[in-house]
């Protein structure tokens, strides 16, 4: 009878929602889920909401407005033969915008926090943040789901949870599951053996200590053939408090994702103005000079290369630099005669001594021909006529006439005339 109402709710949700295809259920299973869990009501639901027309017209804005972000995320997780579905975690993570709130928070299109980032062998530090380099942080997040796929039995769904809930926390969740599955359907077999491995479930739950023992008792399991069960915990989940169920959701509207892209309704996601191409970059010179000297945006040129949080690559640096594929060629013939910012500073503070000593000298002369006292100020940043005028005891308009100023725009390292 039950079986009759789930078909009945399923085949009303196909006819109204139009979820259910042949691409749907294809999705499911390559993704390790049974087929029935497309009856799902809050899959169902999220389905409904992503698949009207606003909603689809703003994902598909977003991949627009991102279009070079999506385009290499799209690109490494088909050479790392990923399932299609992972191209939307960076949909949901940072909807595509390359970012990062500090050194401490989550970071770029994968927002991966800062011990993931070390753990992925990731920089970042103040120089260089390695969770913004688009291709060097995909390869890394590609790398860990890989990792977690190839541990929970080649269940793509699962790598997905434990990429946004960690390892630990869906290891625990299976076999709590399943024990409580199993009990339920055995109270009377194995049920001391089975509660001495929920005693040691309690006590990773508090310590969160011994990873590796929950793997054991998931292997354990495995070899009494105890199945895992998603569906009853996705059931129980809110009673149980298996995984928070921010988790479940994000898994469910990555599958709604993948399903509507079956429908070819995110087809300009591969469309982008360029392709990027990696190049070695001199120690100490400048994006902008770069950008200058390849006739390129230095805003885009920036965007691009986010990693690089100053200037300049450091010394000790081995970080990836990227350019627009069509600037490869001007770039080579270019970049030897760009000077690195070291020696640039050098000649800026030859020219900033000779002008102190040509100041310097304009005060002597000025103070032997003046009676009146003369003082040359040299603005520095911050200054304004009005901060000068007072902290000489001097009104901001006899200042300006002095120096024959009729803005108030001045510049650092500019020269003022104070007369007393």
């Amino acid at each position: 009878m039950n079986k009759i109402i789930i078909l009945i709710f399923f085949l009303i949700n196909t006819l109204w929602a139009n979820i259910g295809t042949n691409g749907d259920l294809k999705v499911l299973k390559e993704l390790g889920l049974d087929p029935s869990f497309i009856s799902d009501s809050e899959l169902v639901s999220i389905y409904n909401e992503y698949s009207s027309k606003s909603k689809i017209s703003y994902f598909r804005n977003i991949l627009k407005k991102s279009s070079l972000n999506a385009q290499i995320v799209r690109a490494e997780i088909e050479n790392e033969n990923l399932h299609d579905a992972v191209f939307f975690i960076p949909m949901i993570e940072s909807s595509f915008v390359n970012q990062t709130r500090g050194k401490n928070s989550p970071a770029g299109l994968w927002q991966i926090i800062p011990d993931t980032a070390k753990h992925l062998k990731l920089r970042n530090d103040e120089f260089i943040d390695e969770r913004l380099d688009l291709i060097k942080s995909t390869d890394a997040a590609s790398l860990y789901l890989r990792r977690y796929y190839k541990k929970f039995d080649n269940k793509w769904y699962l790598s997905i949870l434990a990429y946004n809930s960690g390892e630990g926390r869906v290891i625990e969740a299976i076999t709590r599951a399943s024990i409580d599955r199993y009990l339920e359907l055995n109270p009377n077999r194995n049920s001391g053996l089975f509660r001495s491995y929920q005693r040691s479930l309690d006590d990773y739950q508090r310590t969160k200590r011994g990873v590796s023992s929950l793997y054991g008792i998931y292997g354990e399991l495995q070899g009494m053939e105890v199945p895992f069960d998603f569906e009853y915990l996705v059931q129980n989940n809110k009673q149980k408090q298996y995984l928070p169920e921010s988790t479940v959701t994000y898994l469910k509207r990555i599958i709604v994702f993948s399903m509507l892209s079956n429908r070819d309704l995110f087809d300009d996601i591969k469309k982008s103005p360029y392709k990027l191409e990696k190049v070695k970059l001199p120690k100490g010179v400048s994006l902008k000079s770069v950008a200058s000297a390849i006739a390129f945006s230095s805003s885009e040129l920036e965007k691009m290369n986010k990693h690089i949080r100053k200037q300049a690559l450091p010394k000790d640096s081995k970080a990836n630099f990227y350019i627009p594929k069509s600037k490869l060629e001007i770039y080579n013939k270019k970049i030897a005669s760009i000077k690195p910012i070291s020696e640039k500073k050098e000649i800026q503070a030859k020219k900033e001594t000779q002008t102190k000593k040509s100041v310097d000298k304009k005060v002597v002369d000025s103070k032997k021909s003046d009676k009146k006292k003369v003082l040359i100020y040299k603005v520095k940043k911050g200054d304004s006529f009005e901060s000068i005028a007072k902290v000489h005891n001097i009104s901001v308009k006899k200042l300006k006439s002095d120096n024959k100023k009729k803005s108030n725009l001045i510049n650092i390292g500019d020269s003022i005339e104070i007369y007393k």
